[in-house]
């Protein structure tokens, strides 16, 4: 079955059912064993899930997925799209009061949820219309349900929510096409054998990373929890990891000492792929001079799975590199459009939002960007992350930001207006007065060099990490602080 011709989920699941039959699909650790799940018996699973759903005349329903990275939950996601359902992904780490607004604002017909969830399941005041199925349930051998739903590309696949880094979370929904075409991309065409699924599930980049490794042939090995990533990597030998931006310089400082591909800490690494992360070109070389591949991912939930995927180089650690085959790309007002098979439907019920973001199926990105000589795209800052001298001089935080990061002793920092002056909050790699001067003096050399304008007046240092939403993003929200300002 050809790319071109997966048009709905229950071809796509068709597609990677054959292109892994007979093959380990999935490992994954209980306790200190390392697990094995077949293809066959992932799909048999898939089957009867879908059999459990259909049986409960949820065809064509919204039904709700909450739980740790598990195999479990990866077949009762499949097993959704097998049944003719609408998958609507929701954050476990969420309190049981917004799961409850959540469901209620998807209009949810039922909820598939493990053990880690159960609990705030309970406790969410969700209707006694909404079913709960718990994962792994048995279909008590029901073998015959209802004629299946038809699929038409164009429908409904799935609804996800936006990590709210500026703003509140809005229901991001799929069509049929739109997540076919995300799972079934070749914008990946470095090969590797296995990859470390690790980032949650509920995320664009959780499901679609796993997904898209089975449908380009490799495996998944499953990380259910962050705190034993490196045990993954020296238990399941993973060639593959995608990894958010403040676990990235852990993993470079992690390898000084770990010889090619991390072979001395018992690792296999051989590609990294984080998305949006701000990477000095030191730690670049580092990785490089250790024969692993660094990949920068550019995309958005709205956009879909298809997105950029730029090989990093010391040399120009600072660009997104260039659009896939896949996509269109347009720069106008300074701000970046994409377009491309997966760019969302919409947001759920939210005309208003919609509009302001698809135009003629262009998706308005909010990022600012520039394009070189040589068609390399550079992003510049966020639209309503702007701030806006008195002067009506535009000053971008994520530029000043991107500049900072240069300073190894910065381990996060966020640039936001506090007392009308562009102010630095840091968060130093170490605490004491000798880290605090060299940030102070990496700030004034920063200074030296750009129009007054832009200069960081001053500097908040914080002595605890940034609050991050749980794909690993900084919420800049009360961090940025005043719109305008007088000098």
């Amino acid at each position: 079955m050809s790319e071109q011709k997966v048009q709905n989920m229950k071809q796509v699941l068709d597609s990677l059912k054959k292109k892994t039959e007979g093959k380990r699909l999935i490992r994954y650790m209980e306790d200190q064993e390392v697990m094995e799940i077949s293809s066959r018996y992932f799909f048999e699973q898939v089957q009867e899930e879908a059999l459990l759903l259909e049986a409960q005349g949820l065809a064509g329903k919204q039904v709700g997925i909450i739980g740790r990275n598990s195999w479990r939950w990866l077949v009762s996601f499949c097993g959704i799209f097998q049944a003719g359902a609408v998958a609507v992904l929701l954050d476990r780490e969420l309190d049981p009061k917004m799961i409850g607004k959540l469901a209620e604002r998807v209009e949810l017909a039922a909820i598939c949820y493990d053990d880690s969830a159960e609990e705030k399941i309970r406790a969410a005041g969700l209707s006694e219309t909404v079913k709960r199925i718990p994962m792994g349930e048995k279909t008590e051998k029901i073998r015959k349900c209802s004629p299946p739903v038809e699929q038409k590309g164009e429908d409904l696949a799935c609804i996800f929510f936006t990590s709210g880094t500026t703003a509140e979370s809005k229901a991001v929904m799929l069509s049929q096409q739109g997540l076919a075409a995300s799972i079934c991309s070749t914008v990946n065409d470095k090969p590797f054998q296995a990859l470390l699924g690790v980032l949650p599930f509920h995320h664009l980049s959780g499901f679609i990373t796993v997904l898209n490794a089975m449908y380009l042939g490799a495996e998944v090995c499953l990380g259910t929890d962050l705190k034993y990533f490196y045990r993954y990597l020296e238990a399941m030998q993973p060639d593959y990891v995608c990894v958010v931006p403040s676990m990235l310089q852990l993993l470079a400082r992690k390898l000084k000492k770990g010889g090619d591909n991390g072979r001395l800490l018992g690792w296999n690494l051989r590609m990294i792929h984080c998305g949006g992360a701000t990477f000095c070109s030191e730690f670049l070389q580092l990785l490089h001079d250790r024969k692993i591949t660094v990949v920068q991912g550019y995309g958005a939930s709205e956009a879909g799975g298809i997105g950029f995927m730029w090989e990093m180089h010391p040399d120009r650690p600072d660009t997104i590199g260039k659009p896939p085959e896949e996509m269109e790309i347009k720069i106008v007002e300074g701000e970046l459009f994409l377009r491309s098979a997966s760019v969302m439907m919409g947001y759920y019920k939210d005309p208003e939002a919609t509009s302001a973001v698809l135009r003629d199926g262009w998706y308005a990105t909010g990022d600012l960007a520039r394009e070189d000589e040589e068609g390399y795209l550079y992003l510049t800052g966020r639209k309503n992350n702007r701030i806006i001298l008195a002067n009506g001089e535009n000053v971008s935080p994520e530029e000043i930001e991107t500049r900072l990061y240069a300073c190894k002793e910065i381990c996060e920092v966020l640039i936001g207006v506090e007392n009308r002056m562009i102010t630095a909050f840091v968060f130093p790699e170490e605490e004491g007065e000798r880290i605090r001067c060299r940030i102070r003096s990496a700030i004034e050399d920063y200074n030296k060099e750009v129009p007054l304008y832009r200069q960081v007046q001053d500097v908040r240092f914080l002595d605890k990490p940034f609050a991050k939403t749980t794909g690993g993003k900084i919420l800049r929200r009360g961090m940025t602080g005043e719109k305008e300002y007088d000098r």
